[in-house]
């Protein structure tokens, strides 16, 4: 078989990118949150709100960013979100106040909202159309081992240079990785000239698309709920079913492999059906592995190979659904979109789980996830249908 070199150097490097952009974001104050605290003696609450804030400014430029890449714009979008992680990075390093620090983390929500998954996934649609569901999930698989390279090395680095070093370090990774990937490796589509030439209008969409819009909508959203709330509480869920606190951690760290196993599955197996069938499975097995760690503590690891593969397999359909349906132009500009609501859930939903889990205990928390995901696997049933119906009417 014929090595596409091409195709693999831009994969490559978006997939570089968002190792780097996740393992300096969304895994960041795993590691350095308590040295954090323990250096400035800032409130925890206030230093894990980092994440919070920077996932509600993201939420405001994610649309924008889509609307650029749609337009042939992915590789300026991508380039500029390095420097913004820099610039971020830069500015955690040098807080000496709160004030400061939440100011950082506002520049790194204008990096996450142009350089995370939507950007790339939206950059390698523009570019392959629609052979690029093979690529999202390449993509993807680069970025699962985001937490799997990042939680050592940043635990490494904070140990023998400290956590600004650490942060300076990463800011640099970003200008001497990302920036030059970004320039070199990733092209421009090919109509993107005559695409920035057009008149600007805004994506609309009608009928069966405007239903499965907002059925995806209300999907994405769900899913970023959930995932928010147990990867935030995932240890406290776990030893209020009875686990010790060594095995919820050693536990939970089968959630970034079977991402993994199930993204590979999805890749090899997977292209044989459509994106919105692996998304309703996808769904189905992170709602069996919530049941599960519901259900009974012993049954705490299957439970979490679900969930983990259920994640890995949404995360990435998430992409290759509405790729397929609104197109690779459209595509862009409708997640930002979507995203935009998802994002502000997001940086909520942990927040809202600390009070119920506070309030009525683990059970309670439980049964709210559950019925939330009962309620995606539902809307996902009926975007499967209304997915099939409208594709078959293409064809």
């Amino acid at each position: 078989m014929q090595v596409d070199w091409r195709r693999l150097r831009i994969v490559s490097a978006l997939g570089t990118g968002q190792l780097i952009a996740f393992g300096t974001s969304l895994y960041l104050l795993t590691a350095l949150s308590k040295p954090i605290v323990a250096d400035t003696g800032w409130n925890f609450a206030w230093v894990i709100s980092g994440f919070s804030i920077g996932t509600l400014v993201s939420a405001t430029v994610s649309a924008q960013a889509g609307r650029f890449i749609g337009a042939g714009q992915g590789r300026l979008v991508l380039s500029l979100s390095a420097v913004l992680f820099a610039v971020g990075l830069f500015l955690i390093a040098l807080s000496q106040n709160l004030v400061m620090y939440v100011i950082a983390w506002g520049v790194m929500g204008l990096a996450m909202g142009s350089g995370l998954y939507d950007a790339a996934f939206g950059t390698a649609g523009r570019l392959f159309g629609a052979t690029g569901r093979s690529a999202i999930i390449q993509i993807a698989l680069w970025g699962g081992f985001a937490s799997t390279t990042f939680w050592p090395l940043s635990h490494f680095l904070e140990v023998q240079f400290g956590w600004r070093t650490t942060c300076l370090i990463f800011a640099g990774i970003h200008l001497a990785v990302c920036l030059p990937l970004y320039l070199f490796a990733v092209p421009r589509p090919a109509d993107a000239a005559s695409v920035a030439r057009r008149p600007h209008a805004a994506v609309r969409v009608e009928g069966i698309e405007a239903r499965i819009y907002m059925a995806l909508a209300t999907v994405v959203t769900l899913e970023m709920a959930l995932v928010s709330v147990i990867s935030v509480h995932m240890h406290a869920v776990l030893t209020g079913r009875g686990l010790s606190m060594s095995d919820a951690v050693a536990l939970s760290a089968m959630v970034g492999p079977s991402q993994v196993c199930a993204r590979m599955l999805d890749l090899t197996l997977g292209r044989r059906w459509p994106p919105y069938a692996s998304m309703l499975a996808g769904i189905a097995a992170l709602t069996v592995g919530i049941v599960m760690i519901a259900a009974a503590s012993g049954l705490s690891i299957p439970a979490l190979v679900l969930y983990g593969a259920g994640v890995g397999i949404v995360s990435i359909t998430s992409g290759t659904v509405p790729l397929a349906i609104f197109g690779p132009e459209r595509y862009p500009p409708l997640m930002g979109r979507i995203r935009r609501l998802g994002s502000v859930v997001q940086a909520a939903a942990p927040f809202a789980a600390a009070g119920l889990l506070a309030q009525f205990g683990v059970m309670m928390l439980l049964l709210m996830l559950i019925g939330m995901a009962l309620v995606s696997l539902g809307i996902g049933l009926y975007l499967a249908r209304q997915s099939h119906v409208f594709l078959q009417s293409r064809t």
